[in-house]
């Protein structure tokens, strides 16, 4: 949460309450699981 600490960091509170709502909002949308709207972890190619 870059968002976040770059508030809080300049002090601006108003943009960090509103960075932890919509961080809230969006665990709760994906099945109250942090990013549960992502796929599945991309397969790392063995290079060459």
């Amino acid at each position: 949460m870059r968002l976040l600490r770059l508030a809080v960091e300049i002090q601006r509170w108003d943009l960090a309450a509103h960075t932890i709502v919509l961080a809230s909002a969006r665990v709760l949308k994906n099945g109250d699981r942090p990013d549960g709207g992502k796929s599945q972890t991309k397969k790392r190619r063995p290079k060459g």
